[in-house]
């Protein structure tokens, strides 16, 4: 029955989210419409933002943790363009929303995490240490970018495809991740 109860849970809250704003669904809303108690909803989730949270990183994470490396990231950049688009009613509901912050700050950290997995992973492949100041510079760097297009994107409508932006985005940056790497590392070989 637990599980059963979150499902239903989960799935209120995505068939309201899809109706309107975040801001306005509540946890007796959700309650309601999947005719259980508060207390059952509390013993899955926390509040709103706990529900959109597990919604989020469970639809997407699959996707994105096989996508983790620097030769796959893309697969991961395109699943979670890809996943937005195709929930993009949801995602502009939580975009135009007071939760907004609080969702970025969210997504900040998940593709940080992300992101510092492609820096590691090209500074074993020089087989060199790199300055953890200078490694937070390049992760925040390649963060502001990624999360810049596609917070840009969602503002927008989200009306270009997904594939249409990863082509734009590798002409701009295609090998850029293993040069900045290369270049810090060097920087640091000369001091």
């Amino acid at each position: 029955m637990k599980h059963s109860a979150k499902t239903a849970i989960i799935d209120s809250f995505k068939e309201l989210l899809n109706k309107k704003s975040i801001d306005k669904i509540t946890v007796k809303s959700i309650c309601e419409h999947c005719n259980v108690n508060r207390q059952t909803f509390y013993n899955h989730f926390t509040d709103i933002m706990d529900v959109f949270k597990f919604v989020f990183y469970d639809e997407l994470s699959k996707e994105i943790a096989q996508n983790r490396t620097f030769e796959t990231w893309t697969g991961g950049f395109l699943a979670t363009m890809n996943y937005l688009k195709k929930n993009s009613r949801m995602i502009l509901h939580v975009y135009n929303s007071s939760y907004w912050p609080e969702v970025n700050r969210y997504l900040t950290n998940l593709s940080t995490i992300l992101l510092e997995d492609v820096v590691d992973e090209c500074v074993k492949r020089i087989e060199a240490a790199m300055d953890d100041k200078d490694r937070s510079f390049i992760v925040n760097f390649y963060r502001h970018v990624f999360n810049g297009l596609i917070i840009d994107w969602v503002s927008e409508g989200m009306e270009e495809e997904p594939e249409d932006i990863l082509n734009k985005l590798l002409i701009m940056i295609t090998g850029s991740i293993p040069r900045s790497v290369a270049a810090f590392i060097s920087e640091e070989a000369r001091e």
